[in-house]
């Protein structure tokens, strides 16, 4: 590079970066054109004559979000705060969630809500600063025999006060008796009235959930061990939205899913935004299986998560 043209480029970088001027002025300043301003700040950078560095205390996870949505082709990865206490974790997943259904959702949007106890707590978090009429609808049926209780009417409700909009429900569990009461109730009119509203949704939140033995789908009561040795041997790494997937993000058939009512894949495919909520070591497989397989496009955990799912 000849001196000349590295003090043009000196120049203009500084009027660009320090001075603030932006690149038409710069080039009626210089008597160039725009073009080439944009050119030569091009150079700049690559040539390292100038280079940038952020002073944040949240650029590391800036940094750890790229890195993800890079390697996964997502649209967005907000990373929060880890810590020992899983309920700052769920505050700190709270206020990330709150921040990003304010900024995306719009008047009268249908928004689909799925299950998990996560997702119900972190639900349960957010405070919004505006008031937004929405619609919000089940993307499966309830779950809770025993003991614990997530049923997506229930997020589908908070989500709705909290903004201020309706929620409608599906009065029926996720997994059923047999595949013949599946076919009954889809054809209830309550329920298909719902169901057909799904085709309206352009904003998911979802849970996700592994097969361990201490999946919380086992501790609802509606699936056994012996079902999840079952999932396991075909390869199955975990769900979303009770839509069991492989490693590569690849939809599992199995008996299972004759008797659960739920949003198929095809439709959850079909939103626009598909907000992923998970984290633990124990959910780092299916939520690497849910990026890779395009299942969600938006990722909401925590660092230690993060850092998981790079290698």
């Amino acid at each position: 590079m000849e001196n000349n043209e590295l003090k043009l480029i000196t120049k203009i970088a500084r009027l660009y970066y320090l001075n603030d001027l932006n690149q038409q002025a710069i080039a009626e300043k210089l008597n160039i054109s725009r073009t080439k301003v944009s050119r030569y700040l091009t150079k700049a950078k690559k040539n390292k004559i100038i280079e940038i560095k952020i002073s944040s205390p949240f650029e590391r996870f800036e940094e750890f979000s790229y890195q993800i949505e890079k390697k996964y082709n997502v649209k967005e990865c907000i990373i929060v705060s880890s810590s020992t206490s899983q309920d700052e974790i769920y505050k700190n997943l709270a206020s990330a969630l709150n921040e990003l259904l304010c900024r995306i959702l719009k008047e009268g949007n249908y928004i689909g809500v799925g299950w998990g106890m996560t997702l119900k707590s972190v639900v349960k978090l957010i405070e919004p600063s505006t008031r937004i009429y929405i619609n919000v609808i089940p993307l499966v049926g309830g779950l809770g025999k025993i003991g614990i209780e997530v049923h997506t009417n229930l997020v589908a409700s908070l989500l709705a006060e909290k903004f201020g909009g309706i929620s409608y429900s599906i009065h029926s569990p996720a997994v059923l008796d047999s595949q013949f009461a599946k076919q009954i109730l889809e054809k209830d009119s309550s329920i298909k009235e719902v169901l057909d509203m799904m085709d309206k949704v352009s904003v998911a939140l979802l849970g996700m959930s592994d097969i361990g033995p201490d999946s919380t789908m086992v501790k609802t009561g509606n699936f056994t061990f012996h079902d999840f040795e079952y999932l396991a041997s075909l390869g199955v790494v975990g769900d979303v939205n009770l839509i069991f997937i492989d490693r590569y993000g690849k939809e599992v058939k199995n008996k299972l899913d004759d008797r659960i009512l739920k949003a198929p894949l095809i439709k959850i495919q079909k939103i626009k935004n598909v907000i992923g909520i998970a984290f633990g070591k124990k959910k780092v497989d299916v939520i690497r299986a849910a990026l890779t397989g395009k299942i969600i496009n938006i990722l909401i955990t925590d660092e230690e998560t993060a850092i998981n799912l790079l290698p």
